[in-house]
C-alpha cells in the first residue's frame, strides 16, 4: 500500500527523526511511503508552497498515517481533512513511534480511544 505520513513539522526541531522512524516501520511492513520530511526547507518557499507539494505527494497514496502530534499542526489537520473529504483515504493514527504504533481509523474521534487495526497495517501491500 502507498502511504503518506502527516504530522507536525513546523515548530518541531526533531521532526525529521520522528518522520524517519515512522517511515522505517511502514517500510519494514512492506509499504511504500511518501514522507514530507524529505523536502528540504528553504526561505524562498513559504508554508503554502510546501502544502502544495505535500498535496501532490498525498494524492498519489492510498492511505494517510497521522503521527500522534498531527492535531497540533495546521498543515497536518489540513492533510487529515484532505484525506478524509477529497481523497477518501484510509486514515490511520500513530500514537507514538514505539513498538506498537498503529491504531485506526477513517473517522478519528479525539474524545474516544481508537481501536487497533493491526490486521490492516500488517496486510500484504497492494501492487
Amino acid at each position: 500500500m502507498k502511504i503518506y505520513i502527516a504530522g507536525k513539522i513546523t515548530g518541531d526541531p526533531n521532526y525529521k527523526a520522528k518522520f524517519q522512524r515512522a517511515e522505517e516501520k511502514l517500510r519494514a511492513l512492506g509499504h511504500s511511503v511518501m514522507n514530507p520530511a524529505w523536502i528540504c526547507a528553504s526561505p524562498e518557499f513559504d508554508w503554502e508552497d510546501y502544502m502544495k507539494v505535500s498535496e501532490a505527494m498525498q494524492k498519489v497514496c492510498d492511505a494517510t498515517v497521522l503521527l500522534s502530534d498531527w492535531y497540533e499542526s495546521r498543515g497536518a489537520r489540513e492533510e487529515y481533512r484532505r484525506a478524509r473529504n477529497k481523497l477518501k483515504h484510509h486514515i490511520l493514527e500513530i500514537h507514538c513511534c514505539g513498538e506498537n504504533l498503529f491504531s485506526r481509523s477513517s473517522d478519528i474521534d479525539l474524545e474516544k480511544t481508537v481501536p487497533p487495526l493491526e490486521e490492516f497495517i500488517h496486510a500484504k501491500p497492494e501492487k
